[in-house]
C-alpha cells in the first residue's frame, strides 16, 4: 500500500473517530468577478458543504481578483495558508474549495500546493463535484478538474486573442494602450470601435511640435507646454524623455499603431503565438509637409551621445534616505560619484528636488564591496541565506521521488486493471454469442475510462519529473552558493568593476544609504585621491625620507622650498585641508602649491618618488565621515515563477482562522 492510500486510510480512520478541522480556500479572478461570482457567493458554498460533512469550520483564507495561473507563493492568503498548514501541530485536516479551478488553472499552480498538503496530512475536498483527493477515486476526479481547468483556459485564451485578430485586421480598435493624441471612438460597442483624434491632446502634440521646431529642445518644449498647463493624459507635467518618445513614436511620425509588434509573446521559433503583427492606420495628426519638417529637425538636432567608460557597480541598486535610487556620475573629469536620482527634475522646470548628498564613487563602491566580500565570506551565514532562497516556493518543498512513485505504482496498477477488463469483457461478449469483431468493440468501450485514467496518471507523472528536474536544479544552485562562500575570502577581493556589478545583480544586492554628511565642496584631493586609489598609506616626512626623494624633484620652476611643498602636500593627504587652508601655514601660495602638484602627479614624478618610500614610517591618509549603509543580499531569481501583481485589490471582509 502506498504512503498516500495510508494517509487516506488513516484520515478515513480518524473522520470515524474525530471531528476533522477544515478550512476553506476561496478564489475568485476578475472576470468571474465580473460575472457575479465573487468571494460571498463561492464562501456561502464552501461553508454550507463543510456544516453537511460534519466538520469544524476553523478558519477561511480568501484571495480576490488573483489569477488562477499564480503559484501558492503568489497569492497572499494560500501562501499564509501553506505557512499555516506546515505548524506543528497542525491547526487543520482539509481544505474545502468551491470548483477545481479555486486550486488553479496550470498543472504546476494546481498541483503542488495540492501535494504539498497530501505529504502534510492534510487533503483538499471540492463542492462542485463532491470528492476529495484522500481516495483514489478523489484523486482520480482531481486529475479530470485540473486537466479541465488548463484546457479550459487555453480555450477561452485562443478565442479571445482570435477575436482581437480580427478586430485588428479589420481597422478597429483591439484594446490595450491608446497612443497620445488620440482616442477610441465607440468604445464599448463591440466590433464597432476605433481610433480617432483626441482634440486637447492633439492640440498639445502640434503646440509641442512648433515649440520644438523654435527652440531644438525638447527640455525647452516640455517647459514651454508646462507652463502653458498642458500637461500628460495623467494630468503630470511634461518630462523631456516622455516627450521626446511621443513625438518620435510610429504614431506621429508615420500615423500607425503596431499591433503585435516586437513586445507579442512569441514562440521558442519567434513567431508570435496568438497571430500576427497587424498595423492599423491612425487619422493623420500632421501633414506630410509638417512630419517632414519635424523629422528635418530631429536629423539636425546634435544627438548627445553618452560615453560611459567607467562601470558604475552600484548603480539602480543602492537606496538613498529619501527613497530614491542612485545612479553613477561623471562629475568632473578627475571625479566620478554617485549621485540620487531624486536630485533630478521630477519635471521640465520642478524645483522639488531632494538634498541627499552625492558620494565619492571609489569609497562607497570599496565600502559596500568590503561589506558583500564579508558576506560571502562567512559560510555559515552565506548557507542560511542560500537555504532562504531554496525554501522561497512551496513546490521545493515536494518529496518528488515519493510521488513518482506512487504514480508509477498506480499507472501499473491501472495497465493491469486495462487487461482485466478488456480480457473480462470480450469473454463475456463471446458468451452472449456476439461476433469477434464487436468482442473486440464491447472491450474498448469498457477500457475506455481505463484508459483516460492512465493518460491522466502519465501526464501527472511526466509534469512531476519536469518539476523534480528544476528542484534538482534549485539543489545546484544552493550547491554553487556555498562553493561561492568557500571561494569569496581569497578570490572576490580582486574582482574587476564590470564583474563586480553583474554579481551584484545576480546576487540581488540591497544597499541602502541611511544616513552620509554632505560632499564636501570644490575639487576632490588629487593628493589624497593617489594614496586612496593606490591603497598606501602617506609617508611621514624625515630628513632621511627627503633625501632619498629630493633628486627627483628637482627642476621645478617654483622658488619656493621644494621640501616645504612636499611637507605640505603630504599635510594636506593627512588632513583634508584645502590648499587655501595650508598655504598661510608654509607660507605658501595656495595657487602654486595646487600647480606643483598637478604637474608632479600627472608627470608620473610623485608616484616614483612614492615608490621609493615603500618601507617609510607612514600614517593613514584623511576619511570623510563614515556613511551609514546596510547591505543586504536576496540571490538568484527563481526559474519558472515570474511575479505577478494580483488583478485587484483583496477583499477586506474575511473571515480569518481561529
Amino acid at each position: 500500500m502506498t504512503k498516500a492510500l495510508m494517509r487516506a486510510v488513516d484520515t478515513a480512520l480518524r473522520a470515524q473517530t474525530v471531528t476533522l478541522r477544515a478550512v476553506d480556500y476561496l478564489r475568485v479572478s476578475t472576470e468571474e468577478q465580473a460575472d457575479g461570482y465573487g468571494i460571498a457567493y463561492t464562501g456561502k458554498r464552501t461553508a454550507r458543504y463543510i456544516e453537511k460533512k460534519g466538520w469544524a469550520h476553523v478558519g477561511t483564507y480568501a484571495d480576490e481578483g488573483f489569477s488562477g495561473s499564480l503559484g501558492a507563493d503568489d497569492r497572499p492568503d494560500l501562501k499564509r495558508l501553506m505557512q499555516d498548514a506546515r505548524k506543528s501541530p497542525r491547526p487543520f485536516d482539509m481544505v474545502v474549495v468551491n470548483e477545481g479551478r479555486t486550486i488553479g488553472r496550470t498543472g504546476r499552480a494546481f498541483w503542488n500546493w495540492v501535494w504539498e498538503l497530501e505529504d502534510l496530512g492534510v487533503y483538499v475536498a471540492v463542492v462542485k463535484k463532491d470528492y476529495d483527493n484522500s481516495t483514489p477515486a478523489g484523486r482520480s476526479q482531481m486529475r479530470k478538474d485540473a486537466d479541465y481547468a488548463e484546457e479550459e483556459r487555453e480555450l477561452i485564451r485562443e478565442r479571445t486573442q482570435g477575436g482581437i485578430q480580427e478586430k485588428a485586421e479589420d481597422g478597429l480598435y483591439p484594446g490595450g494602450m491608446v497612443p497620445f493624441g488620440w482616442t477610441v471612438a465607440e468604445r464599448g460597442k463591440k466590433g464597432v470601435s476605433y481610433y480617432a483624434l483626441h482634440e486637447e491632446e492633439a492640440a498639445t502634440l502640434r503646440r509641442a511640435r512648433q515649440v520644438f521646431l523654435e527652440k531644438r529642445s525638447w527640455q525647452e518644449t516640455a517647459q514651454t507646454l508646462n507652463s502653458e498647463k498642458r500637461y500628460t493624459r495623467s494630468g503630470a507635467p511634461w518630462k523631456a524623455h516622455n516627450l521626446r518618445h511621443r513625438m518620435q513614436g510610429d504614431a506621429v511620425l508615420h500615423n500607425r499603431v503596431v499591433w503585435r509588434g516586437n513586445d507579442a509573446q512569441r514562440d521558442q521559433d519567434g513567431n508570435p503565438v496568438y497571430g500576427e503583427s497587424v498595423v492599423i492606420d491612425l487619422p493623420p495628426l500632421f501633414s506630410e509637409k509638417e512630419i517632414t519638417e519635424l523629422k528635418t529637425a530631429l536629423a539636425q538636432r546634435r544627438p548627445v551621445v553618452k560615453t560611459r567608460s567607467r562601470v558604475y557597480t552600484l548603480t539602480g541598486l543602492m537606496t538613498s534616505p529619501c527613497g530614491q535610487t542612485y545612479e553613477g556620475h561623471q562629475h568632473r573629469p578627475t571625479e566620478v560619484i554617485y549621485r540620487c536620482k531624486g536630485r533630478y527634475e521630477s519635471y521640465a522646470g520642478a524645483s522639488d528636488q531632494c538634498s541627499c548628498p552625492p558620494l565619492e564613487a571609489e569609497r562607497i563602491e570599496r565600502q559596500v564591496w568590503g561589506d558583500v566580500v564579508a558576506i560571502l565570506s562567512d559560510a555559515d551565514r552565506m548557507k542560511a541565506m542560500a537555504q532562504d532562497w531554496l525554501n522561497a516556493t512551496s513546490h521545493k518543498r515536494v518529496d518528488y521521488t515519493t510521488r513518482i512513485a506512487d504514480l508509477d505504482q498506480q499507472i501499473a496498477e491501472t495497465e493491469d486493471l486495462i487487461d482485466v477488463t478488456a480480457a473480462t469483457a470480450a469473454r463475456r461478449a463471446l458468451r452472449r454469442g456476439l461476433s469477434k469483431a464487436e468482442a473486440e468493440e464491447a472491450a474498448e468501450r469498457a477500457v475506455k475510462p481505463l484508459e483516460e485514467e492512465q493518460a491522466a496518471l502519465e501526464k501527472q507523472r511526466r509534469e512531476a519529473e519536469a518539476w523534480q528536474r528544476e528542484s534538482a536544479e534549485a539543489g545546484r544552485r544552493l550547491q554553487g552558493l556555498e562553493r561561492l562562500a568557500e571561494l569569496a575570502k581569497q578570490n572576490l577581493k580582486d574582482v574587476k568593476p564590470a564583474e563586480q556589478a553583474e554579481l551584484l545583480r545576480l546576487m540581488g544586492l540591497q544597499a541602502k544609504v541611511v544616513s552620509c554628511a554632505p560632499r564636501r565642496k570644490g575639487v576632490a584631493c588629487s593628493i589624497r585621491e593617489w594614496f586612496v586609489q593606490a591603497g598606501r598609506d602617506v609617508p611621514v616626512l624625515t630628513d632621511e625620507v627627503w633625501e632619498r626623494i629630493r633628486p627627483l624633484l628637482g627642476g621645478s620652476r617654483s622658488k619656493t622650498d621644494r621640501r616645504t611643498m612636499i611637507e605640505a602636500m603630504l599635510n594636506k593627504a593627512i588632513s583634508g585641508a584645502r590648499f587655501k587652508e595650508l598655504a598661510p601655514k608654509y607660507g605658501i601660495d595656495w595657487k602654486t602649491l595646487q600647480t606643483q602638484a598637478h604637474r608632479w602627479l600627472s608627470g608620473g614624478t610623485w608616484a616614483a618618488a612614492m615608490d621609493l618610500l615603500t618601507d617609510a614610517e607612514t600614517v593613514p591618509a584623511w576619511q570623510p565621515d563614515p556613511i551609514d549603509i546596510k547591505v543586504s543580499l536576496k540571490p538568484l531569481a527563481i526559474p519558472g515563477r515570474p511575479r505577478r501583481t494580483p488583478c485587484a485589490p483583496r477583499s477586506p471582509a474575511v473571515r480569518r482562522p481561529g
